[in-house]
């Protein structure tokens, strides 16, 4: 980790050609994870999810800045809900957005809190590196695509403490929102016979999220099935049970460092569709 003097905010992205979408970007929607890979990329964000990334050489780093410092590496794990700005100017790389719902999510957010970076460089894992680049090169798609995602994602994970089982109230109410993004949430804890406040307390104390940023995750992932389909904005938010499309472009733009319309045209990111589950699938026009 290279130390920078911690500052009250994540210092600003300066001017340069390598900010938001590279073209030729690809990306993989796998349920309870996101795969995208590119060439390069300057951006800020904020996620709900564990972040995953790693350079697709071996000469190469990424720089990744919170408000604590800078930390340096070729595979580095970002926590959910660090404002960050990423910094890989002209560097491929390959990056793994795991979601709440993702098995290892718990067992991977678990980072010193001080800092919410993890450089994991030490693990001597390339398995990442090498799928990025097959992922990139069109040589590693589909379904080996999700499975190789996967086997890697849990083989890294090893590395960390396993967490507690789940409240079955906790499993229910990620069931729910999961078929259905834009549920109310004081009614799924009044069929739990709870409080919001209480339920939204028992889901983040074993969750690591809140009641609302696990539904607002969920909808960003419907989302996501819409992109490089030809949508406006409007009917992308509506589809997805975002409020309006102000909604969704600020929620949208607050995780991914960029607003829709830089991830959204199909020249942007070429999204990898083959043999995807069906519930992925948006609905045929």
């Amino acid at each position: 980790m290279t130390a920078m003097p911690p500052s009250s905010k994540v210092p600003p992205i300066m001017g340069g050609p390598a900010h938001g979408a590279h073209d030729g970007a690809r990306a993989r929607l796998q349920g309870d994870s996101f795969t995208y890979v590119c060439s390069g990329l300057e951006s800020r964000a904020c996620r709900h999810a564990v972040t995953l990334l790693h350079t697709l050489d071996a000469f190469t780093s990424v720089d990744v800045e919170t408000e604590h410092g800078t930390t340096r590496g070729q595979l580095v794990l970002v926590a959910p809900l660090v404002p960050r700005v990423l910094r890989a100017g002209n560097v491929p790389f390959v990056m793994v957005d795991l979601e709440p719902s993702h098995p290892q999510y718990r067992r991977l957010r678990n980072t010193d809190p001080s800092a919410g970076v993890l450089c994991l460089d030490h693990l001597n894992l390339n398995v990442l590196r090498d799928i990025g680049s097959q992922f990139l090169h069109q040589k590693l798609t589909g379904r080996a695509l999700d499975k190789a995602v996967r086997d890697a994602v849990n083989q890294l994970a090893q590395a960390f403490p396993q967490p507690p089982e789940l409240d079955e109230r906790v499993r229910w109410m990620m069931s729910a929102i999961d078929q259905e993004p834009s549920r109310s949430l004081s009614g799924l804890a009044e069929e739990l016979s709870l409080s919001i406040e209480h339920a939204s307390r028992l889901f983040s104390s074993q969750v690591g999220v809140c009641l609302r940023t696990y539904s607002l995750s969920n909808k960003i992932r419907y989302a996501a099935r819409y992109m490089g389909r030809g949508h406006s904005l409007t009917e992308v938010a509506q589809m997805a049970g975002f409020v309006d499309s102000a909604h969704f472009a600020k929620v949208w733009t607050r995780c991914y460092g960029r607003p829709p319309s830089a991830y959204f045209p199909a020249k942007k990111t070429r999204m990898d569709e083959a043999n995807l589950p069906g519930w992925i699938q948006p609905p045929l026009e």
